[in-house]
């Protein structure tokens, strides 16, 4: 880690604050307080992000120089590099991302930031310390991890997207988030502590 006192920013997909998902989100950054970690938040259902890419930006990332990035990505854009590491906070929908984190990804990590652009000038996206993704999932670890899912996740998530822009990743599962309610309660206990841990050792 670097002397500058470390921030963490978090990007968080789910469109229900009465999720497991959400009591995660609140878990991670109460652990993050309880370390005094300094934290920014990008909500991407309360700001109402767009995972539309327009075309105008269909056309930038194909080498037009006419288009120009908009405000609001701009403004995510300084997000990151404002922090020395991410955490992506998510649930599995079909076994990606939710479709505004996805957008989030075409429409934030463009060419010249997160990709070298065409005309010689090198990305401006910093390399992160570290990246965490904490990943809700109404499946079991065993299940995903047979079906080659894990596996896959990690290629997409580690592997190509935050390829070369992140020093160290975790990949953390909250599992069997959707099964009936005694069983829902003791495992929502244990991803609340989890999730809590997690915060406080983003820094070690």
């Amino acid at each position: 880690m670097n002397s500058k006192k470390p921030k963490v920013h978090i990007i968080y997909c789910h469109p229900s604050k009465k999720s497991i998902t959400y009591k995660i989100r609140e878990a991670y950054i109460r652990g993050l307080k309880k370390k005094n970690i300094d934290y920014t938040l990008t909500d991407l259902y309360d700001s109402k992000f767009n995972p539309d890419i327009s075309e105008e930006e269909y056309l930038r990332e194909n080498n037009n120089k006419n288009y120009q990035l908009s405000e609001e990505i701009l403004r995510e854009q300084e997000k990151i590099n404002a922090a020395s590491l991410l955490t992506f906070i998510f649930p599995l929908f079909w076994m990606d991302a939710p479709s505004k984190l996805v957008g989030y990804f075409s429409r934030v990590f463009t060419k010249g930031f997160k990709y070298d652009d065409d005309y010689g000038n090198e990305a401006t996206m910093k390399t992160m310390d570290k990246t965490n993704f904490l990943i809700s999932t109404g499946s079991s670890y065993e299940t995903l991890k047979e079906d080659g899912k894990i596996s896959a996740l990690e290629t997409i998530f580690i592997k190509d997207r935050l390829a070369g822009k992140t020093k160290e990743t975790g990949m953390y599962f909250f599992t069997e988030t959707t099964y009936m309610k005694e069983k829902e309660l003791n495992k929502l206990k244990e991803h609340i502590k989890k999730a809590e841990e997690i915060g406080q050792e983003v820094i070690s």
